[in-house]
């Protein structure tokens, strides 16, 4: 009889978290993908491909601004007093995301952010000092702050860059035709393109994903070589696209860069069309050792890498070097 009581009050413990779990996963903000836009815009002596949108009803600017004030979330504040009492280091991320999942982040009512993510590649090395985002502006019509609000990040590529452009709008506008506006201020012209986006719908559960913002055709490829040179062939082809993995060939790492640390710096292209695959990106990559000063390449192999039905990037072949 006892037993059997304290069996029911377990299940009713369980059925409370799970009730209350429920409740919090649907307090999370959700993001709308159209993957594989496939635009491919002239500009100037180089291009801009758009890979996707994101729209996301998560309220940025409300979830940042403790970073302006003196008060700060009280998660911070708890994860501040359990490390102060000692908490692991390798506690502390998984703790974070379990006090992130239950909580209630802020969310957008009347406009919601979308992001239009995209890789703009040079014919030359790209400045460091400048910006490519001078070159164009690049935003949704009709929406709200346009065109003005973006950022790009590069390190492995020399002539390319990740960039990601914000703006406003109205969540009605993602069931009617969408117009992206892409405006080349150097040679004064205006590219627009009308798609009828097909979203796919995630849930947030830890906030925006800063890392899919800049997702770089170079990714897999700087992951696949670390892999190869780390000892770990079967992990490498984790990079490579899912039907071609089994019998995917590995290029043998460089004696001279044995049990030593890598880089990996290359140059982009895109071409239309490779042993059947359509829209694929070649990098021409150069692994060497890591150097504050000038970088020494002791490999030289050219990938080919394509965006999956998932929007990510995956390695479908590698050769050695012209």
């Amino acid at each position: 009889m006892l037993q059997s009581k304290w069996v029911r009050i377990l299940v009713k413990i369980i059925l409370i978290w799970l009730v209350i779990t429920v409740y919090f996963y649907f307090q999370h903000p959700v993001v709308y993908r159209c993957l594989n836009i496939g635009a491919n815009i002239p500009m100037g002596d180089g291009q801009l491909l758009i890979h996707e949108i994101q729209v996301s009803n998560l309220d940025e600017e409300q979830r940042n601004t403790w970073l302006e004030n003196e008060e700060m979330p009280w998660r911070i504040k708890i994860l501040y007093k359990l490390h102060e009492r000692g908490l692991p280091l390798s506690w502390q991320n998984p703790v974070y995301k379990v006090l992130m999942f239950y909580s209630w982040p802020p969310l957008a009512d009347d406009y919601w952010t979308y992001r239009i993510c995209g890789t703009y590649i040079s014919p030359e090395d790209i400045e460091t000092s400048g910006s490519v985002l001078d070159k164009f502006s690049l935003y949704i019509y009709p929406a709200l702050n346009g065109g003005g609000n973006g950022s790009q990040w590069e390190e492995t590529l020399r002539n390319a860059a990740m960039i990601v452009t914000r703006g406003k709008i109205e969540p009605q506008q993602l069931d009617q035709h969408l117009m992206i506006n892409i405006v080349d201020k150097e040679n004064d012209r205006t590219t627009r393109l009308v798609i009828t986006p097909q979203w796919q719908k995630e849930r947030l559960i830890y906030g925006a994903s800063r890392s899919n913002q800049y997702k770089s055709p170079a990714e897999p490829v700087v992951k696949f070589m670390n892999k190869i040179y780390a000892g770990e062939p079967q992990q490498a082809r984790d990079y490579v696209l899912t039907e071609l993995r089994t019998k995917f060939p590995l290029p043998d790492p460089s004696e001279q860069l044995n049990e030593q640390n890598i880089d990996i710096v290359g140059h982009l292209s895109w071409i239309d069309i490779y042993n059947d695959y359509l829209n694929v990106y070649r990098m021409d990559a150069e692994v060497g050792k890591p150097s504050e000063n000038s970088f020494v390449p002791v490999q030289k192999l050219t990938f080919y890498i394509i965006i999956d039905q998932e929007g990510n990037y995956k390695i479908i072949d590698w050769k050695p070097a012209d």
